[in-house]
């Protein structure tokens, strides 16, 4: 005797999944700036980094990079899921950050953020810490030696 199966309700599109309209909600994704140091900046962010509130961190991080700026950290220890939009976030931010002769840096310690940079191999691509208190900043580099030709 077979068991009927209710299925779920549909949308009248299958497959089709709308974005949500409106910023996201904060309990769901945050970003709060700080400076580390006279040269660095750390944007710490908290909750979901997902197709939703990609746009949100992408501004954000966006708004800290430009030509002789501090040095940017994208602190992703607090978050709770990272897909895909977060990680082309993350690599426009990089190369927006080398164009501008500025260092970014990542602080990642939590499987949803490890697990889907290294899956993809962006890890090797970039400099990260498992702390915000690990980040170098300029002060504590060496000095750059000038090549004399």
């Amino acid at each position: 005797m077979a068991i009927p199966v209710r299925s779920p309700a549909r949308s009248p599109s299958p497959g089709v999944v709308l974005p949500r309209s409106g910023p996201p909600p904060a309990r769901l994704f945050s970003v709060a700036t700080r400076a580390l140091s006279s040269s660095t900046v750390v944007c710490a962010v908290s909750g979901e980094v997902d197709l939703w509130t990609a746009p949100r961190l992408r501004e954000r991080l966006a708004k800290q990079i430009r030509p002789a700026g501090p040095d940017l950290v994208a602190d992703l220890g607090e978050v709770v899921f990272f897909g895909a939009a977060g990680l082309t976030v993350l690599v426009e931010a990089r190369s927006a950050a080398d164009a501008s002769g500025v260092r970014f840096f990542l602080v990642a310690r939590t499987r949803p953020v490890l697990r889907p940079l290294t899956v993809t191999g962006l890890h090797l691509v970039f400099d990260m810490y498992a702390h915000v208190d690990g980040v170098p900043t300029r002060s504590a580099l060496p000095p750059h030696r000038l090549s004399r030709s």
